[in-house]
């Protein structure tokens, strides 16, 4: 073994880690490294990778359309498939739902209707709706996620702060 390898032993596997370049890709990173897009002029064309990544907010007013959507009462929709999360407004803490975020195993990262800590927002996870082919709410969508185009400049999506301060203002559609 040369002085640039380590050996650990985890859950029975030999694990090597070398200095440079690995030569085969690590496979638990994969399905976090998105491919290129074919043609960034077409903008969204429905790859998911937004919806693989983190779920969009919804604006006032949208839960109660995604709750009707799927034949639930918005609150049972809520305690089945949102968290809240909170953003500071005009140093206001604000309040606004978004879906859950799935784990690995494809479990909810936290219980729905919990209020989220900023470890779960740096967390990148699958939006709760996404079935590996598209949005389960496409028609009622969050507000996010409605705005969202991947080929768009980081600086022109709609902001936590901005989808905040609809919440705070009480303004919906």
């Amino acid at each position: 073994m040369s002085r640039d390898e380590k050996t650990f032993r985890i859950l029975s596997e030999r694990v090597v880690q070398r200095s440079g370049q690995p030569d085969v890709e690590n496979p638990y990173w994969l399905s976090e490294e998105p491919e290129p897009h074919p043609n960034p002029e077409l903008g969204c064309i429905r790859r998911g990778i937004c919806c693989r990544s983190s779920p969009g907010w919804f604006g006032p007013g949208e839960v109660e359309k995604a709750a009707a959507l799927k034949g639930m009462d918005p609150d049972a929709f809520v305690k089945t498939f949102l968290i809240v999360d909170t953003v500071e407004v005009d140093g206001e803490t604000v309040h606004a739902f978004a879906p859950v975020k799935l784990d690995r195993m494809g479990e909810p990262a936290l219980p729905p209707a919990t209020v989220v800590d900023p470890l779960y927002r740096a967390l990148s996870g699958p939006c709760i709706f996404f079935d590996g082919s598209g949005c389960g709410i496409y028609g009622a969508r969050p507000m996010e996620c409605v705005s969202y185009v991947c080929t768009t400049p980081s600086e022109e999506h709609l902001s936590h702060e901005a989808i905040g301060r609809l919440w705070k203002n009480g303004v919906g559609d």
